[in-house]
């Protein structure tokens, strides 16, 4: 398994970092994530880890959680390593490109409307926004508390593009006639 998916690669970074865990608990953290391309299903998840423990990077292991029966999961010393190769250095050059971005999308059309309908757009999508950034910004105080400091760093950089995110559709709506 030399070429990670971002999927495998994320479930295989979370594993390493959460300790032994579940697939389920892994499916609550993709979940909870405030990208939604991350998919948090059953059928995404437990695929990838059966794919990772046949190709050795992790390995389970059976524990009792109350009456139930369950397989806890741990990077092997090649996951990690796999992990690591991942990460970089050095850093695929397509990891710079600009993700989907619904809204950006929509703008390139907005022409289609009226000038009102274009504010109301713009408006909605920034009102959105901002609710987004508080939720962000609630986050980054609680991952700050964890001492985690690469979780909080990457809620962070959520915080920073959403907050440019929002300046970037002012300034649209400061454009418009």
């Amino acid at each position: 398994m030399s070429d990670l998916t971002e999927l495998e690669a994320c479930v295989l970074g979370l594993i390493w970092s959460q300790g032994p865990c579940t697939p389920y608990s892994v499916q609550q953290i993709m979940k909870s994530s405030p990208s939604p391309h991350w998919s948090g299903s059953a059928g995404a998840i437990y695929p990838v880890f059966q794919r990772l423990e046949r190709a050795a990077l992790v390995r389970s292991q059976s524990q009792k959680q109350g009456k139930r029966e369950s397989r806890a999961f741990q990077t092997t010393a090649a996951g990690t390593r796999a992990l690591r190769s991942w990460i970089g250095p050095p850093v695929s050059e397509w990891a710079g490109d600009l993700p989907i971005d619904p809204l950006r999308t929509r703008v390139r059309f907005l022409g289609a409307l009226s000038v009102e309908k274009q504010r109301t757009f713009l408006g909605e999508a920034r009102t959105m926004l901002e609710r987004k950034r508080n939720e962000i910004q609630k986050d980054c105080r609680e991952l700050k508390k964890s001492h985690d400091q690469f979780q909080y760093t990457m809620a962070r950089g959520a915080l920073h593009v959403t907050r440019a995110r929002i300046r970037w559709l002012q300034e649209i709506d400061d454009s418009l006639e």
